[in-house]
């Protein structure tokens, strides 16, 4: 089968839906909104279309930026129809997954699906299991039906509240392949605390430092490394490295900024507890990267990835609108520390459970293709 992914840029969550599709035996291509240099060796470079004039036009008139200072995949991007009708008819695709599905690119995309009779599967990070309103749910159902279409998203929701509301939508989780088993906990004799997120507002890792700060001064044996990307002379990274160097811990707290990714295994193989203590986003991969390498977990009530964590059996999920809930829970986990491992571990165990690259692919294949 041949799988056609039309995505934002070459994500790493896409790493393993890739190697999934090709352990199962189906080939699989990429269209990105913007030309990028991703090259991992096992999966296939990404495929650009330049955009059309009045593209360009739109792109120049209405700049903008993303709420984390990242430049925005502009919502105005598109090819010519005659670059993008000559790609379907090369590529061939037998199942399309076209994300994000409201954008002018989008609805150039399910119209080519259509014309080359090709599944369609929508993608977007929405909650599986939640409350729909009706008059939303009667025109989603109609309109599924009518394309015989699915919805898939990696987002769980809350399964125990609400049952699934139709079966055309899908849950297709993050997936990854388990990075290290019967680990060591608590190097150098200390509770070693890890935040990956990117240094901006929304990601919050200023939060996770103004929290160590406090409990430093009740827990002499914890450590914090805070990871993400940005911008070294950005104002909200120079503030938290100000806070750092002003602080008496600071032999106790690392920074790192913009680090390479085949560094990042090391880093979560040395700590003991992640945290993302993130005010929005839709679905965090880091969430996963830390419980494949065995690291007990905790994120907010916004991030969408949420659902992987079993509260209180591999992790904690958290509101982040008030600081003292992360310094709470963090003061309760670190004092009965001796729980840390056997969170950790089940954390591998869910990822071994739940997250398998060609387990889930193929199970995915069977509902939507």
């Amino acid at each position: 089968m041949n799988i056609l992914f039309i995505h934002h840029r070459y994500h790493t969550n896409l790493f393993n839906w890739f190697r999934g599709f090709q352990e199962n035996g189906h080939n699989v291509k990429l269209l990105v909104y913007k030309a990028d240099e991703v090259n991992q060796p096992d999966l296939p470079h990404s495929d650009y279309l330049p955009p059309s004039k009045r593209s360009v036009k739109k792109m120049k008139k209405n700049p903008r930026t993303r709420g984390d200072g990242v430049d925005s995949f502009s919502p105005y991007y598109y090819p010519s129809f005659k670059s993008l009708y000559h790609y379907f008819k090369v590529e061939r695709p037998d199942l399309v997954v076209i994300r994000p599905v409201f954008s002018r690119f989008g609805y150039m995309i399910l119209l080519l699906a259509l014309w080359f009779r090709s599944k369609i599967v929508f993608h977007s990070r929405i909650r599986i299991h939640r409350l729909y309103r009706l008059p939303k749910l009667l025109v989603f159902k109609i309109m599924m039906r009518l394309l015989n279409a699915h919805w898939m998203s990696p987002c769980k929701g809350d399964p125990e509240k609400y049952t699934l509301a139709s079966k055309r939508l899908v849950y297709f989780p993050f997936l990854i392949e388990p990075k290290v088993e019967l680990r060591e906990y608590f190097k150098n004799e200390k509770v070693n605390i890890l935040c990956v997120a990117k240094y901006f507002k929304s990601k919050n890792p200023k939060m996770m430092l103004e929290v160590f700060l406090k409990l430093r001064k009740q827990f002499e044996d914890i450590e914090l490394t805070i990871c993400g990307t940005g911008d070294p002379q950005g104002e909200y990274y120079l503030n938290m490295k100000k806070m750092v160097d002003n602080s008496e811990f600071q032999n106790d707290i690392k920074l790192l900024i913009n680090q390479p990714l085949e560094a990042m295994s090391d880093l979560y193989k040395s700590n003991d507890v992640f945290v993302l203590p993130t005010r929005h986003d839709p679905a965090s991969f880091t969430v996963l990267e830390a419980m494949a390498h065995g690291l007990m977990t905790i994120t907010t009530t916004v991030d969408g990835a949420s659902g992987y964590i079993e509260e209180g059996r591999n992790g904690f999920v958290f509101d982040p609108s008030k600081i003292t809930n992360l310094e709470n829970l963090m003061h309760d986990m670190i004092s009965e520390r001796n729980r840390i491992p056997e969170r950790a571990e089940y954390s591998f165990h869910l990822v071994k459970q739940r997250h398998d690259p060609v387990k889930v692919t193929s199970e995915f294949l069977s509902i939507c293709a």
